[in-house]
């Protein structure tokens, strides 16, 4: 039985969503791990301290992999400058503002605050790059975010922004929109620019930005601290690798909810390095977000032609 050309054209996009969930998969899995870093070193360091030494890392590795690919610097060159240093500022904001709230606040609360960046980004690929979501596009993003706040609310969640925890609170809610805005930046140079060209520039602007915050909020280091902020560039590198390539080949209404997933990443590196055991809630909520994953990754989008184009 031979299939129509429509048949064959969706389901080369359910192979394509597939590969572009299962990189933003693993872009996810590594961002967890920045954002637990203040944790994890007992907040030694600001978040901009760390955020500006981590681009630092990331820009030295950018600058080894063009010497030791022998790429001239003409390679680099752009015409979308401007949007690059507005990706670079997004990314560093909504990290830092992930940090800070990881550190000053409990990590469920900052998850669930911040689980309103798949909405966001969902929101701004409908008015912003003209995707067509299908109201199944809808239901799996509303059951991927289901899930997730099974997650959170099973472990005592109440969204509360008072007392001790509310700058903390507003911050993650500042990164949850910042992630938002750097997704369609991410999709809008993923359309037209090389990874590496991409790479050079998010770092180079992001270690210009965060330099004046970085050394402001300078707390005292230790020298292996120091290498191990510097380290997390690599970790960055990677995953940012891996999010040019998720929406490069998806939209951002497929790959925006994936970012859920983070969830699951953050139970179990709980789990790992700090001995949290997850309970009922947080497996039922997991299988929530990964069966919406799969269900994403069948559906097929469209676009509205942009005026002007």
């Amino acid at each position: 039985m031979k299939m129509s050309v429509s048949q064959l054209l969706a389901i080369g996009e359910v192979q394509t969503n597939a590969k572009g969930i299962a990189w933003a998969l693993v872009a996810v899995g590594l961002f967890s791990l920045i954002y637990l870093s203040g944790r994890l070193t007992g907040g030694v360091a600001s978040a901009v301290q760390i955020i500006w030494l981590r681009y630092i890392g990331g820009f030295i590795i950018v600058l080894f992999i063009l010497g030791y690919r022998k790429i001239h610097w003409s390679a680099l060159s752009t015409k979308q400058l401007h949007v690059h240093f507005f990706r670079a500022a997004a990314g560093g904001g909504s990290g830092a503002a992930a940090i800070y709230a990881a550190t000053h606040m409990s990590v469920v609360d900052a998850t669930a605050i911040g689980l309103l960046d798949g909405v966001f980004t969902v929101l701004l690929g409908v008015f912003v790059l003209r995707e067509i979501v299908s109201a199944r596009h809808w239901m799996a993003a509303v059951t991927c975010l289901l899930g997730a706040l099974i997650v959170v609310f099973g472990n005592g969640i109440t969204f509360r922004l008072e007392g001790s925890i509310s700058l903390p609170g507003y911050v993650a809610l500042a990164g949850a929109a910042l992630v938002a805005i750097e997704s369609i930046l991410i999709k809008t140079l993923a359309r037209s620019e090389d990874i590496l060209v991409v790479l050079f520039y998010v770092n180079f602007f992001g270690m210009v930005i965060f330099a004046f915050p970085g050394l402001w909020f300078w707390q005292d280091l230790a020298f292996e601290h120091i290498l191990i902020f510097l380290g997390l560039g690599l970790i960055a590198i990677v995953a940012q690798a891996c999010n040019i390539r998720a929406f490069r080949i998806s939209d951002v209404a497929v790959i925006g909810p994936v970012r859920y997933s983070w969830i699951i990443f953050g139970g179990l590196f709980g789990a790992l390095f700090f001995g949290e055991k997850p309970d009922v809630t947080t497996y039922i909520g997991s299988v929530f977000i990964l069966l919406s994953g799969l269900w994403l990754a069948t559906l097929v989008t469209r676009h509205e032609p942009v005026p002007g184009r």
